[in-house]
């Protein structure tokens, strides 16, 4: 679905289509508006876990700055899993009627599956 690595520093760019059934990822202007909510829990999850786990590693320190540096740090580094993973997730689990239909696809790609078929 994307190109380029995860930790990439030129960008996250997704494919328009999948490359082996032709599929339109974006199958309206802004359908992936959605994916930002599902960053944002995804952001949750990890800042509990973080917070947590320095909590547990750093002796039960109740310094602010600690967990806030933490966190941050935390988000910086899996900035491009959210932006992957919350699109996968909401293509693939929020969006049950999501199924490939040819016909979206026009004349000219049913002439192609059907000369590579």
């Amino acid at each position: 679905m994307f190109a380029g690595g995860l930790m990439s520093l030129k960008g996250q760019k997704m494919a328009k289509y999948c490359p082996h059934c032709a599929l339109k990822f974006e199958m309206e202007p802004g359908f992936f508006y959605v994916s930002m909510f599902v960053s944002y829990a995804l952001n949750v999850a990890q800042f509990i876990a973080v917070c947590v786990a320095t909590y547990v590693f750093s002796g039960q320190s109740e310094s602010p700055w600690l967990y806030l540096v933490v966190c941050c740090l935390a988000a910086i580094f899996l900035a491009g899993f959210n932006f992957r993973y919350a699109r996968v997730i909401q293509l693939y689990w929020l969006t049950p009627n999501l199924d490939f239909i040819p016909r979206y696809y026009g004349e000219k790609y049913n002439r192609e599956i059907k000369v590579e078929a």
